[in-house]
């Protein structure tokens, strides 16, 4: 990949997203194909890690390559349980498996000047990284709040950067961008029936539907306590009927989902910002990455839709 800096400079925002954010790399593959370049990244969450990839000249391809491998059993072998203290993961093998794919170690070796947006548990402040230790900082960024244990930086303890900005337009314009094009990889909540909520064995008549097809956002609970060889006893049955309330790890992923909606749409709407790239990916779950292919090609459909628009763009004064 080379990135041809541009007269008015560019600047491309990946939000997060989880699974979703696997579309970051059907935007980027249909950006390239277009010949469309850019000069600065700011990333949040899977934003951060795809467009630290892109901006260590890691080739699109491969990229995609690694992302459609992904099942199950391979995201089950990057979760390192510990006890539950201030996550449930350490986070010790995903930064493994971070290294393996990036061919840099610090911010200062990319190619792209990059921004790896993270939050400050304690203070609720938005700490942006550009500079030093890339995998650290994208420890940190990927640090989803409850499941993953935040990243000590100093005497800051950091978490995903989705809590403050989900898509960060603002922060790659406070780099310098003059045009900003960004991509938000998050549907919005969909109101959920009782029988989401319901364990396996009830919603499928025959509670015999493969792993695969279980690893949806609302399997959070069942696959972590598979991980963990917790049991089934977690879940509680309401006073007023016989449906089960959600797991503690269902809660935590759909609180995080609801707020990242609200603050994005603040966000988005309050913004100065020129371009906005938004996946239909409505019935994508968190953890569905297993849906690699039909995610990166939602991607690379919202951003061949809007390539009229991008084109105008760059080529205004």
């Amino acid at each position: 990949m080379q990135n041809t800096p541009s007269p008015i400079k560019t600047g491309l925002a990946l939000g997060s997203g989880a699974a979703r954010g696997l579309a970051h790399i059907g935007v980027l593959k249909a950006l390239e194909e277009a010949d469309v370049h850019f000069d600065l990244i700011a990333g949040t969450s899977m934003g951060a890690f795809i467009g630290a990839l892109y901006a260590a000249d890691v080739p699109i391809r491969r990229i995609e390559e690694t992302a459609r491998k992904i099942d199950w059993k391979s995201l089950a072998r990057l979760l390192d349980p510990v006890l539950p203290t201030s996550g449930l993961i350490d986070g010790k093998k995903l930064m493994a498996f971070m290294a393996e794919l990036l061919p840099v170690r610090t911010f200062e070796e990319l190619t792209i000047p990059l921004a790896v947006t993270t939050t400050d548990i304690e203070t609720g402040e938005a700490l942006i990284i550009k500079q030093g230790d890339l995998l650290k900082a994208l420890r940190a960024g990927l640090a989803f709040p409850g499941i993953f244990s935040p990243a000590r930086f100093g005497n800051r303890f950091l978490v995903d950067g989705g809590l403050c900005h989900p898509v960060p337009t603002d922060v790659v314009r406070n780099l310098g961008a003059e045009r900003v094009i960004g991509v938000c990889a998050i549907p919005e909540v969909a109101k959920q029936t009782p029988e989401a909520f319901l364990p396996f064995d009830q919603t499928s008549p025959q509670g015999t539907r493969p792993w695969r097809e279980r690893f949806t956002a609302s399997g959070i609970e069942q696959l972590m306590r598979r991980v963990l060889k917790q049991n089934d006893q977690a879940s509680t049955l309401s006073e007023e009927s016989d449906r089960r309330a959600p797991g503690i790890f269902r809660v935590c992923a759909q609180s995080v989902a609801i707020m990242e909606n609200e603050i994005n749409q603040l966000r988005l709407e309050r913004n100065s910002r020129d371009l906005i790239i938004r996946p239909s990916l409505n019935d994508i779950t968190l953890l569905e990455f297993h849906r690699a292919e039909e995610i990166i090609a939602a991607g690379e459909a919202s951003t061949r839709a809007a390539m009229p628009d991008i084109h105008k763009l760059l080529n205004s004064d």
